[in-house]
């Protein structure tokens, strides 16, 4: 694949005038398989790199599927090239439409963005015309559309968080099982907080913003229970010390917008 980038390829789209097109590659089904793929292959001409959000080949031979809950960051040099999670979805398993659904999706998202350094992530498939995990949106028996909670937690990322923010550090202490990742406009000021909590009892948060001011935070949360899609639970405003204090209700997922100040 890497010769036949370099070789073939790259020298075609120049020959076309097409110096600026960009060359994704390898995307790989399973996320480690991109790794031990893509560290052995010429990636001088690849612009993107890539692979996708499954399970690893060793536990598809043991009967799982869907999205990778546990995926290992890329051990090769990247040269500071890019890296996308081209496809994701759950794809098995039997239906599941609510939290629980959602949470996999939530744990996936969180591991390949935050761990593993991916800037951006596609989701399969939007809308089917039946009811299956690989879509954000399904059609049931009678033809009404149903809303999966997946389509929620996607929701937390693709609203809150856009093309040109940057992640930016969260350090985490006691934090009970939260999954926790923070992303910023340069241009703006911006900012978002995601919060994912895949336990089953509540945990309190503090939160301590470090060189800015936050002002209030406007927060959106998925449970269980919510209807609607990203519901405005709250507005929080810091304490007299400048320290958020919030409780994440269990199987959920959080996002906290606020600007600047």
């Amino acid at each position: 694949m890497g010769e036949f980038i370099t070789n073939n390829l790259r020298p075609a789209l120049q020959e076309e005038g097409l110096q600026n097109t960009k060359i994704i590659s390898s995307e790989n089904a399973a996320w480690g398989t991109a790794n031990t793929y893509l560290s052995g292959m010429d990636r001088s001409n690849i612009d993107i790199l890539a692979g996708h959000g499954y399970v690893e080949i060793s536990e598809i031979i043991s009967g799982k599927r869907g999205g990778n809950q546990n995926p290992s960051k890329w051990t090769f040099s990247t040269g500071g090239k890019p890296m996308w999670v081209t496809e994701a979805s759950d794809d098995g398993g039997s239906y599941d439409s609510g939290i629980e659904g959602g949470l996999k999706l939530a744990v996936n998202m969180h591991k390949l963005l935050a761990d593993c350094d991916a800037s951006a992530y596609i989701f399969w498939l939007g809308m089917l015309a039946f009811q299956n995990n690989e879509a954000l949106i399904c059609t049931r028996s009678d033809g009404s559309l149903e809303f999966t909670k997946a389509y929620d937690v996607l929701g937390h990322y693709s609203r809150f968080v856009k093309a040109d923010y940057r992640r930016i550090h969260v350090a985490v202490q006691n934090g009970n099982g939260l999954l926790i990742s923070s992303y910023k406009d340069p241009q703006t000021g911006k900012f978002t907080i995601i919060i994912t909590n895949p336990g089953t009892t509540a945990v309190p948060l503090d939160i301590q913003l470090s060189g800015v001011t936050g002002g209030q935070l406007a927060n959106y949360q998925t449970t269980a229970n919510s209807s609607g899609h990203w519901n405005l639970a709250s507005a929080i405003s810091p304490s007299a010390n400048g320290i958020y204090n919030l409780t994440i209700p269990a199987k959920s997922i959080s996002t906290l917008a606020g600007t600047k100040q």
